[in-house]
């Protein structure tokens, strides 16, 4: 050995030894069995993780779903970013009116779907989601298989009681298609939980918890997953944002036009000053597709995340101005005369006026009901006739008071949900709205009606998730909730 060279090899036997140093302290505690068992490095995401395929299966013994909402719940449900756990969901609606959808629902798949259970049949099958609903009994229910609850942290829980949440308002709108595939999205977003703990997801306590190396992989999975999906809304919006803007804004000062000349009764102060709410917003998008406009489909992820609050605005705002337009094009025809629109609409306030006739246990009111529901009848047989508006309005003007009594008679047992907001009928903006609502604060029962359930579940205990079953050798994970 030369002189040259000794203080090179000195300087190499240094480091291995600082090297073994390093190794030995980080795994002091499990020694060389810890070594083995550490995890290598989890290699880089891929741009696109590869598709996991998920089967559907939809069973409606209620007799509640079209052939539309089957074909929704079937496309729509292999599109939703599931763990590759996952391998099956099953979609059940019941009307069995039960007092415990886990036993219905466990029942079922005892007597007629054994494929639904696990091989000793006392938990529910690997790789499968089951979404339930019981609409006599008015409950909703999400279950799993071992496999499936521990990816998405179903057994019980937080996460489990938000998802169920996410069923319930399209449920009390007799919604079963949409409720049932709310409840599948949310049970895949870890994010959601219930609303007495949005604060903290539920998976964020483990994984904090001495978790180590698995619990930050688990945390910076969840929060790039969680980019990855705000920057693919942001994408999509935009891309609908950018379509309908300019045609919009085209078109505005028409629409503005024929919105003015509107002159009927229900066309009130209210109306027009809804009107001019949403066009005075859509005026002000032109502001924000200046700040957002050069964005273009090539542009990375960190800058469409970047202007997410943008387009949400933006998002919001055409879509309320493209509903608008089509409510405003609706009422402009039925005071023009056309018979299908005057028909359409009549039809869904005489629905509402049947639905408070039978929503109350006064028998005075439900005659009232009924009297204005025969009204509808025959202003059905007469769309033609010159004073066809007036009629209308005064059967809205004469129905509110009506389901207002029924709302003070029967609907005030619970106070309003903290949640609850400023509630008021649907605006001329909104998807829901029908031409009467607002006219003279009329809200129709139905929204009412949908008010109060709201409220008397928020009045309930802070979870009333159920996960019990009669039969006590049954430990499936997932429970049931009531709306």
């Amino acid at each position: 050995m030369t002189r040259a060279t000794s203080p090179v090899l000195r300087l190499l036997v240094a480091l291995v030894g600082a090297a073994l140093f390093l190794l030995s302290a980080g795994h002091l505690a499990g020694g060389p069995a810890a070594w083995a068992q550490a995890p290598a490095p989890a290699p880089a995401p891929a741009d696109t993780a590869p598709a996991t395929t998920v089967s559907v299966g939809v069973t409606d013994r209620a007799g509640l779903l079209s052939d539309g909402d089957d074909d929704l719940l079937r496309t729509e449900t292999p599109r939703i970013g599931f763990p590759p756990q996952v391998r099956h969901v099953e979609y059940l609606v019941f009307d069995d009116g039960g007092s415990n959808l886990n036993d219905t629902t466990l029942e079922f798949a005892e007597d007629e779907r054994p494929d639904l259970l696990a091989e000793d049949r006392k938990k529910w099958a690997p790789g499968t989601l089951i979404v339930s609903n019981d609409a006599e009994a008015r409950d909703v229910g999400i279950y799993c298989g071992d496999d499936v609850c521990v990816a998405m942290d179903l057994f019980e829980g937080s996460h489990l009681d938000g998802s169920l949440e996410a069923m319930k308002d399209p449920m009390r709108r007799d919604n079963t298609a949409v409720g049932l595939l709310a409840g599948a999205k949310a049970a895949a977003d870890p994010t959601v939980v219930a609303p007495e703990s949005e604060g903290m997801p539920s998976w964020l306590p483990w994984a904090l918890g001495g978790a180590g190396v698995v619990g930050a992989g688990a945390i910076g999975a969840a929060v790039a997953g969680s980019r990855k999906k705000k920057a693919a809304t942001a994408r999509e919006r935009y891309d609908r944002i950018s379509r309908e803007y300019g045609r919009i804004a085209g078109e505005l000062g028409g629409l503005d036009v024929r919105a003015n000349s509107l002159k009927s009764p229900l066309a009130d102060d209210e109306l027009r000053g809804q009107w001019a709410d949403v066009r005075d917003r859509f005026l002000e998008v032109d502001t924000i597709m200046g700040r957002i406009g050069e964005l273009r489909p090539e542009s990375p992820d960190a800058e469409f995340r970047a202007a997410a609050a943008d387009i949400e605005t933006a998002h919001t705002t055409v879509d309320q101005m493209e509903t608008a337009e089509k409510n405003i094009d609706q009422l402009f025809r039925m005071e023009q005369g056309d018979a299908d629109v005057r028909r359409r609409q009549l039809g869904e306030l005489r629905e509402d006026m049947g639905a408070a006739a039978l929503g109350t246990e006064d028998e005075r009111l439900s005659s009232e009901a009924r009297a204005l529901e025969a009204r509808a009848d025959d202003l059905v047989r007469d769309t033609g006739a010159t004073d066809f508006m007036d009629r209308y309005a005064r059967l809205v003007v004469d129905y509110r008071p009506v389901v207002e009594a029924i709302r003070e008679r029967e609907m005030s047992d619970v106070e309003a949900a903290a949640d609850a907001g400023d509630r008021h009928a649907p605006r001329l903006y909104d998807r829901d709205w029908r031409a009467g609502y607002g006219y003279n604060g009329f809200v129709p029962f139905y929204v009412a009606s949908s008010w109060h359930s709201h409220d008397v579940q928020a009045a309930q205990a802070a979870s009333s998730t159920n996960t019990g079953y009669s039969n006590a050798s049954f430990s499936g994970g997932g429970g049931s909730s009531g709306y």
